[in-house]
């Protein structure tokens, strides 16, 4: 399908970056996949960006490089100051280059933001300007001498020319969020009373350095960029905006940088740097670009990040003229050929971000980096563009239930050619979604199921809400059940393993989250004046229902046998935002706590660790936060049909919400 780029002027416009020329003003910042394999990147590296390329991103920065042995931070992270890495990077400019895409490589090193034994056979200290433990890993670094200094000049040098002699476009110093040249320019981790502390001068020097014996290695022509946090958001703790517009007039003053890519936030304020949904605006640092352009002139590309979900919403801040390119990274993650599809008429086929952070969470885990709503994200050489070939043996497939299971598997399965027919026993497709779109700050969700229900539609799958499927008259070839899990009330736990249930739990002020989510929407005065919910899951549900309920006056106590309460939000980056604004309302965290047993009005809970119990009176309402089971209360007269069945996501495990669209995308794929 022929392009139509003239409803965004501002971006469909070349640019050029030092010795580089690009085709248009969207690019994808470097970000971590986790994919790398002894200390290079891998062919899924090139499947991820070649498939971006595809989509018709313009720039793509290669994940973090480190650029010295000292400098690496995760188990699956790529040196590029060793020559092995030269041969992988020509393959991945051969893969980009031919879809009109330029490469750079963004060189690295951690500083305090790592580990010193994450690879076993080189335990080390860490590297960092002064001797402050990072926020997040709490292990001391040394505080590097000028040795250390020179050496690690040297090895950016020898990176950088490891990426010019590969053929890639340019490099980028990262110098942000925290990492070892960014602590250099943070007071928050600069403590040195050398050349290489105390005024923003002698802060910026290192990086300076660096630029100097960079460009001096390999030329004027090759393309050469910074990457700095604007705002640390730590207030005169940390780099402010006024820092930084100083520190920006000392770099390009230098003349040795082709371009500033801007972003913001560091270790302690990732929640920023990252913003997960519901939280900051579309292009929240477009005001900090204005800033950053004001401080280096107009002779400077300038790169822009900031939650960009749209090409409207780029075109828009391209359009004032204080930015040449913005960054639509997780955007892309969602979807791979947003670009594309957003410039032939096919807008509506985008799969939009909804900063769900799953991304992040893996990547806190040290685990390979994937979107939940885009399953072929990292598996693009067998799930990627091209690879969804049209069955040989079409059918007629029922599918009952319309949650993300089952639609995921209908998008797909359709799409190969099925026909297929959805049956949803309620009056909105979307299941566990459903419950999670009506939190505070959670509406998000509802992209998420309008992105499944159009990809769904436009294969053509036919949609029965408000319809049993035993009451149907089907014939089909296939039956797939994807009826998901409900949750019980039993109030079993693994911590008490000698009991099958919580004593007392059949009692009518017991109910179920989603139950009690339900009434609390409708009426948050229904569960009564005292609610204790009690979590083990460690998800944003119970603290979504418990602001729901403590935003109007309720009482609420969340008691958790985990070490804190909410936990698994601390690697969405949601924890920052929710805990605060329980804190706020007064709801009661109690960690490390379990029920012993629940009475009429009341009941008993006690710390893990020991001690006498306590009892909680005049309680109104008990929600439980806890187990799962697959819902299979409809299955037998289907499965005596005689008609081929198979289930599909949380009807055969309970999982996370990656894990279901996986195996929703695996079936359709081979159904």
């Amino acid at each position: 399908m022929k392009k139509n780029t003239s409803e965004y002027p501002s971006i469909f416009r070349p640019l050029t970056i030092g010795g580089t020329s690009v085709r248009h003003r969207i690019m994808i910042t470097g970000h971590t996949q986790l994919y790398g394999a002894n200390g290079t990147i891998t062919e899924r590296h090139i499947d991820y960006y070649r498939e971006r390329a595809i989509g018709g991103a313009a720039l793509l920065i290669l994940e973090q490089q480190a650029a010295h042995p000292a400098g690496r931070n995760y188990h699956a992270g790529c040196e590029a100051w060793d020559p092995k890495a030269i041969p992988w990077y020509e393959k991945l400019g051969k893969a980009v280059h031919e879809h009109g895409c330029k490469q750079f490589v963004q060189l690295f090193a951690c500083g305090a933001q790592g580990s010193g034994t994450q690879y076993f056979d080189d335990w080390r200290p860490l590297w960092a300007a002064s001797q402050i433990p990072s926020a997040v890993t709490e292990e001391m670094p040394i505080a590097m001498e000028q040795p250390h200094i020179n050496e690690l000049v040297e090895h950016f040098v020898q990176s950088a020319v490891n990426v010019q002699k590969s053929g890639l476009d340019g490099v980028e110093i990262h110098a942000a969020h925290s990492q070892l040249l960014g602590e250099f320019l943070s007071p928050a981790f600069n403590k040195r009373t050398d050349g290489y502390g105390g005024s923003i001068e002698n802060r910026c020097r290192i990086v300076l350095e660096v630029g100097k014996a960079i460009r001096d290695a390999v030329g004027d022509s090759f393309a050469l960029g910074l990457r700095i946090s604007f705002d640390e958001f730590l207030g005169p703790a940390g780099i402010t905006p006024e820092q930084s517009e100083k520190q920006l007039q000392i770099f390009s003053k230098s003349g040795l940088f082709d371009f500033f890519d801007l972003s913001a936030g560091g270790y302690h304020t990732l929640h920023i740097a990252v913003a997960p949904m519901g939280t900051m605006k579309e292009a929240f640092l477009a005001e900090s670009a204005k800033r950053a352009r004001a401080a280096i002139g107009k002779n400077i590309p300038l790169f822009i990040v900031g939650r960009f979900l749209d090409l409207a919403k780029a075109e828009e801040v391209l359009k004032e003229g204080e930015v040449d390119m913005v960054a639509m990274t997780r955007a892309h993650m969602a979807d791979a050929h947003i670009i594309s599809k957003s410039t032939s008429g096919a807008t509506s086929d985008v799969t939009h971000c909804i900063g769900a952070n799953v991304c992040i969470s893996r990547l806190v885990e040290n685990r390979e980096v994937t979107c939940f709503q885009n399953p072929s994200m990292g598996r693009e050489s067998y799930w990627g563009r091209g690879t969804l070939k049209r069955a040989e043996k079409l059918k007629k497939i029922s599918v009952v239930g319309g949650g993300p299971a089952g639609l995921r598997f209908a998008g797909t399965a359709a799409a190969r050619g099925h026909s297929i027919t959805i049956y949803e026993s309620c009056g909105t497709m979307g299941g566990r979604m459903n419950m999670l779109k009506v939190l505070p700050t959670r509406g998000s969700w509802q992209r998420a199921i309008d992105n499944l229900l159009t990809r769904a539609e436009k294969n053509g799958v036919s949609l029965e809400t408000s319809t049993s499927f035993e009451n149907q008259a089907v014939e089909a070839d296939i039956i797939i059940l994807a009826t998901g899990s409900n949750w019980t009330t039993t109030g079993y736990s693994p911590y008490r393993p000698e009991r099958l249930s919580i004593p007392g739990h059949e009692l009518d002020l017991v109910l179920d989250i989603d139950s009690a989510i339900k009434k609390a929407v409708e009426n948050p005065h229904s569960l009564g004046k005292r609610v204790v919910i009690v979590d083990e899951t460690g998800e944003y549900l119970p603290l979504g229902l418990a602001e729901i309920l403590a935003t109007a006056n309720v009482h609420v106590e969340i008691v958790s046998p985990r070490p804190f309460v909410g936990a698994d939000t601390l690697r969405t980056l949601d924890m920052p935002y929710v805990l605060p604004r329980l804190k706020k309302l007064a709801v009661k965290l109690t960690p490390s706590h379990f029920v012993e047993e629940i009475l009429p009005h009341s009941l008993s809970v006690y710390d893990i660790w020991g001690g006498e119990k306590e009892v909680r009176d005049e309680i109104d309402t008990v929600v439980f936060a806890m187990t799962k089971l697959p819902n299979e209360t409809s299955h037998g007269k289907i499965l005596s049909s005689g008609t081929p069945c198979q289930k599909v996501g949380d009807v055969i495990a309970p999982r996370k919400i990656e894990a279901i669209y996986y195996d929703a995308e695996k079936l359709g794929r081979s159904v």
